[in-house]
């Protein structure tokens, strides 16, 4: 109860503080960086709550919700840089130390060498602006990027796009719990953050790039959901239909209207709710059956009819069912993407049928079937209670909308 009066008490401040903006030469907090800084707040709480070993899990976890906490506040861009960078430190020692399997290496090298790779053109520009790198003083100076996709090739690697994806199955698969959740619920929004704060300096040249990258996130949305119906592991399955969500999320904010950016924002917050709670599902199945095939579980609604209505209940909230803020975010991507393409309603619903798809065969998959499980020890209290508090937001948000789209 304790983590769940915290995150109230961090609503009613975020509430209190709707239309308020503070700044400083070298920090600034305006709506969407407080959301995402509450985001982290309550996503370590939730680890912390979650987690079996904390002992050994918070000498990376803590580092990671500083860094974090840091890099959505701070305005000057050498310093986003040197955070954005940072952040991925910790997380690599996360997955390379704590994971179980000895792929483990190969997926932390992936991760590094996606990001850093992709974001050293991101400093070299950096670098050639020739006064004081604030976003701030950016956007007063109206200052114009002839090569916006330089810009942004940091951001859609991190977030991840389609073709730019391969390191996030990896590195799921092989992280611990602890990983898994901060990887979906915080660091994949780092790129959806560095792309809404980058984007107006690119604001004229945007549009010889942005069809691409909407037709290229369609394709991949459709694509990566097509691949999680023949996925076996529960893990990768969840990280791939990550991928496809952080699709969603691009294409919406390159339509370049409000609608799409409330959408993408609102899909972020929901997404890394939802997503963290299925990790957790996964590694309580993991932990009583010492498998993740999901070919290997059957009839769970007969051995454990508690954990299968939370299954349900995440299920339904990845398929974007109502009542949950899901609902309204992936109304808000379709409406923004039909107003700026009518030819792109076909795909958009594809991907959404897709979407549903491979949750509800999952969700099958698990609970029905005759059982041939064997018996196994309860699930804890804990992890019921870190359930609750993760879908306690996803739908109370719903009754105060004007705190996103305001």
């Amino acid at each position: 109860m304790i983590y769940l009066s915290t995150f109230t008490i961090s609503i009613l401040c975020f509430s209190s503080m709707k239309h308020m903006m503070i700044m400083d030469n070298t920090f600034s907090l305006d709506k969407f960086s407080l959301i995402l800084i509450l985001l982290t707040l309550s996503s370590i709480l939730l680890i912390m709550f979650s987690s079996q070993n904390m002992k050994e899990i918070s000498k990376t976890i803590i580092p990671i919700f500083i860094i974090l906490t840091l890099t959505f506040s701070v305005t000057n861009m050498i310093s986003f840089y040197i955070l954005f960078e940072l952040v991925l430190i910790p997380t690599m020692i996360l997955v390379m130390k704590s994971g179980k399997q000895p792929e483990r290496l190969q997926a932390s090298i992936y991760l590094m060498l996606y990001t850093i790779t992709a974001s050293l053109p991101l400093l070299a520009n950096i670098i050639m602006m020739n006064y004081n790198q604030s976003f701030i003083m950016s956007f007063m100076y109206m200052y114009k990027l002839s090569m916006p996709l330089l810009f942004m090739l940091a951001f859609l690697a991190k977030m991840p796009m389609f073709f730019m994806h391969l390191w996030l199955p990896k590195a799921h698969v092989e992280a611990p719990l602890e990983g898994s959740m901060i990887l979906a619920a915080i660091l994949l929004k780092l790129g959806g953050y560095g792309l809404i704060r980058f984007i107006p300096l690119c604001i004229y040249k945007i549009n010889k790039i942005n069809h691409w990258i909407i037709s290229i996130s369609l394709i991949g949305a459709i694509s990566t959901s097509l691949n999680c119906i023949r996925q076996k592991d529960l893990k990768s399955l969840i990280a791939y239909s990550s991928v496809a969500h952080m699709a969603l999320v691009l294409l919406s904010m390159f339509t370049m209207n409000y609608i799409g950016l409330m959408g993408a924002i609102m899909m972020m917050i929901a997404h890394g709710l939802s997503s963290s709670a299925l990790f957790l599902l996964t590694n309580d199945l993991y932990m009583k059956y010492h498998t993740r095939n999901i070919s290997s579980f059957k009839g769970l609604i007969i051995m454990s009819p508690n954990i299968t209505f939370w299954w349900f209940m995440f299920m339904a909230v990845n398929i974007s069912a109502p009542p949950s803020i899901n609902t309204i975010s992936e109304i808000m991507i379709m409406s923004s993407i039909i107003l700026w393409n009518m030819k792109s309603m076909i795909p958009i619903f594809i991907a959404s049928i897709m979407t549903t798809s491979f949750s509800m065969m999952m969700f099958l998959n698990l609970s029905h079937n005759k059982n041939e499980m064997l018996p196994s020890n309860p699930t804890t209290m804990k992890t019921y209670s870190s359930l609750f508090i993760h879908i306690i937001p996803l739908i109370i948000v719903l009754f105060k909308m004007d705190l996103m789209i305001t």
